[in-house]
Parts: structure tokens; C-alpha cells; sequence
């Protein structure tokens, strides 16, 4: 069975010991009761839960001290999340410019649709969703499929994909979609693995021909029989593979029928090979990551003056400053926590990295050119892109970003504007980064 098809298998072990769920469960013994009766041997019979004891049978207390952030093993996506990614990946490689003849147009519509209708088709009650209800609202428009940034992609691969869930009852023709797309994207992007892709697609069908008795086979054994041949390699292209997807994914369930496996089930133990007990804890040990306590708090408190000063684009006080500097190096940790996890990034900026820019700062500070009615079409996209860069990124922190990846398509920024209007949009993104790194009196 070919590796794109297979189920993989895991066992969870301690391999798969996850922190945060270990600091739930220690979570759940410093719950207050204030109306619970206790005794212990420190103050007899008292009201009022205040201290609780933790028996660590596994020894994890020691484990997440030598490995702070556990065994760091690969994260698996799902089966639609993966088919997800690969299709958006798939709308933003057609935005090329050497596909814009119609019929490339019409693969990237098709794929826009279904991808849209995701969005669409998810359960707004479920946790997951309303989690990510920022993203699932911005992509709850078709429009915002239109034309896929670079960050577009990111957000919809990051937060819409892993809640995405495709429903086709027939899971060897996702499988095969997967394998597809994967395969497109390969082609497209000259990567190495296309070559293996290529044996593994003139495998499908050289089993497929062996199925020409089953009636649905038999009828698109010329495609079948095509897609082994140098001919049909020489000269095809992304529509040729898309094709081949929708002929052929209805097909595989018939070359898997005759290899599925016996489900073997097993029941593992873990031995006790050691056990301590009255060992007391290092007082300094951390009970949780620097970084998390950073972004909880500033998740938290986006109401605190400062937060929301550095979120408008509104420069610091002094005092707002020193605020700042004791929340980060003496309330959520020390300074040298700081240091370690975030060098000699001012306050300012890693704040503002977190909480973003508001949107309507973002405007407000390019309204010039929003506003401006000599700029066209073209140039006034190419502004609302570094708008939605700054606030989905707080700032830009090297204003040569504006000559690169996203910025550099349809026209590059020295070729859209004249040499006035480009030191003004650099001036502005200086500004925006400066106000939240200078301190005023």
C-alpha cells in the first residue's frame, strides 16, 4: 500500500507527555474552597483550603526540570488539514502571472469555491471555531479569497486549516486528492520530491490497469493507460494533474479493497522501576514558560493604558515605560528571563508584536495614501498590503522588506511609485515603528 494511502499509527508514551496538560492537572490542586473544612499538620483544623501536596508518582517534576519543554516530537495534521494547506498553497501558486490564461483561472475559481465553502460548512458552537472567530469571520467572505497574500496564506493555513473537516465518505479519494495537490505544488515549484510523486502516480495507475474488469475502471482506461506513457509527462501541466485528480479519485478505493489489514490490539503496561517519596521541590523551580506568562498577559490586559497605547500607535510616557519594564523583569520574571527568551528587543516593540496593530491605527496612519486620488488601482493595493503587514506584524522592522516576497508582485515598490511618495511610505513605517520604541517627557 503506497505511503500516501496508509493510516499511521501511534502510541502515546511518555514520548507524548505534553506540559501543558500536566500543569492542568497541578492546576486544579491550587483551586480555591473557601468553604471547605481541612486538617493538616501545620494548623490543625482550619476553614479555608491553603496548601495541597502532590504525589508525583512518574517523577514528572524532575523530567520537566532536566527537559523543560518535554520530548518535542512532530506534530500531525489531519487528513482535511493537510488537503486544506496544499489548496490554499495550490489558489496562491495560480496568482502567477504564468497562469493567467482562462482555464487556469477557471482550476483557481473551483478551488476558491470549495475552500470557501469550508469555511462556510463549519460548526460556529464548536470551541475550536469560536477560538479562532477573528479568522473564521474574515474568510467567511468569498472576496477574501480573491487575491491571497502572503500573509493571507498564513493565517488560513495556521488558524482556518486545522478546524477545517472534509466529509466525502470515501477517504482513499481524499487521500488521493492529498497526494495530488502535493504532487501540483511539486511540478509548479520545481521541488525534488516530484520525481517521487511521478513513480508513485504512474504506480497508482499501472495497478488500475490491472482492475479493468471492474466496469468504472474499465471506463477510463485510456486516461489510465496515458498516464504511464513519456508522452503524457513531456507535456503536461498543473490542468493535465487536476484532471487526472478528478478522473482517477473515485478509482482508488479499488486498488486498497484487497490490502486493507486486521486491526491488532494491544494493552501495554509501564513497569515502576523507581520510587521516591519526601523529596522536597527546588523553590526556584519554573512553573511555567517565560514566554506564555508574556502572552497571556498581553492577551489578557488589552485594556491596560499601555497595551492599548502601543496598539493605536501612541508613543509611551516615561512612566508608561518603566511600568513596562518592571510587568516584563520583575512581575512575569526577572531580567535576565527577558533577555534569554527575547535578547535586547525593546519593550515597545515585542508588546506590539503581540498584540498587534489595531486596524483602525493602521488606516489612520496611512489615510494619506488610502486617501490620495492620484494613486491607481494597482498602487493603492499595493498600500493595503503593507497595512494589513503592519497589522498583522505590529510593525515592519526593516523597511527593505518592501523589495521582497509579498511586495514584489505585480510590480516591484521602486516601480510603483515615484520617488516622493516612496520616502513618504517608508517615512510612515519608520514612524509607526519608532512610536513604540521612543520614550516622549
Amino acid at each position: 500500500m503506497h505511503s500516501w494511502i496508509s493510516t499511521e499509527c501511534r502510541i502515546l508514551g511518555r514520548e507524548e507527555v505534553v506540559k501543558t496538560k500536566f500543569w492542568q492537572m497541578i492546576g486544579r490542586g491550587t483551586r480555591l474552597a473557601p468553604e471547605l473544612t481541612c486538617t493538616d499538620e501545620i494548623d490543625g483544623e482550619y476553614t479555608g483550603k491553603k496548601r495541597f501536596l502532590i504525589f508525583d508518582y512518574c517523577g514528572n517534576f524532575e523530567f520537566f526540570r532536566t527537559k523543560p519543554n518535554g520530548f518535542e516530537g512532530r506534530e500531525v495534521k489531519s487528513l482535511s488539514e493537510n488537503i486544506y494547506c496544499k489548496e490554499i498553497s495550490l489558489i496562491a501558486a495560480l496568482q502567477d502571472g504564468n497562469y493567467a490564461e482562462v482555464e487556469y483561472s477557471g482550476m483557481r475559481e473551483e478551488h476558491v469555491k470549495r475552500c470557501f465553502e469550508r469555511v462556510m460548512a463549519l460548526n460556529k458552537e464548536l470551541v475550536s471555531v469560536r477560538l479562532r472567530k477573528r479568522y473564521v469571520e474574515k474568510y467567511s467572505v468569498e472576496k477574501a479569497f480573491e487575491n491571497i497574500s502572503e500573509s493571507d496564506k498564513s493565517e488560513l493555513i495556521r488558524n482556518i486549516a486545522p478546524i477545517i473537516y472534509y466529509d466525502d465518505k470515501d477517504e482513499y479519494a481524499l487521500r488521493f486528492d492529498n497526494f495530488m495537490y502535493g504532487l501540483m505544488l511539486a511540478h509548479m515549484g520545481q521541488l525534488s520530491n516530484f520525481k517521487k510523486a511521478k513513480n508513485s502516480l504512474c504506480d497508482v495507475a499501472s495497478q488500475l490497469e490491472r482492475k479493468a474488469a471492474i466496469l468504472q475502471v474499465a471506463a477510463k482506461m485510456d486516461l489510465i493507460k496515458t498516464v504511464g506513457t513519456d508522452d503524457f509527462w513531456k507535456d503536461v501541466d498543473v490542468l493535465g494533474f487536476e484532471n487526472v485528480r478528478k478522473e482517477l479519485r473515485e478509482l482508488i478505493k479499488f486498488i486498497v479493497e484487497s490490502t486493507k489489514h486486521n486491526i491488532v490490539i494491544t494493552h501495554l503496561t509501564d513497569p515502576v522501576l523507581e520510587k521516591t517519596e519526601g523529596q522536597e521541590l527546588d523553590a526556584a523551580y519554573d512553573f511555567e514558560d517565560y514566554r506564555k506568562k508574556v502572552n497571556r498577559y498581553v492577551e489578557e490586559n488589552g485594556d491596560n493604558i499601555v497595551i492599548h497605547k502601543l496598539k493605536n500607535n501612541m508613543k509611551l510616557t516615561k512612566s508608561d515605560y518603566e511600568e513596562l519594564e518592571r510587568v516584563l523583569t520583575k512581575e512575569l520574571g526577572s531580567k535576565e528571563d527577558y533577555e534569554r527568551e527575547y535578547g535586547d528587543t525593546p519593550f515597545g516593540l515585542l508588546i506590539r508584536q503581540i498584540a498587534k496593530l489595531d486596524h483602525e491605527a493602521a488606516m489612520k496612519a496611512f489615510s494619506k495614501f488610502v486617501n490620495d486620488a492620484s494613486l491607481n488601482r494597482k498602487q493603492i493595493a499595493f498600500v493595503e498590503k503593507i497595512i494589513n503587514h503592519v497589522e498583522q506584524n505590529g510593525y515592519m522592522d526593516d523597511v527593505s522588506e518592501l523589495l521582497k516576497p509579498p511586495f514584489d508582485k505585480p510590480q516591484s515598490f521602486i516601480k510603483m511609485f515615484d520617488n516622493k511618495t516612496r520616502a513618504e511610505l517608508v517615512d510612515t513605517l519608520k514612524s509607526i515603528r519608532e512610536n513604540a520604541v521612543e520614550v516622549i517627557a
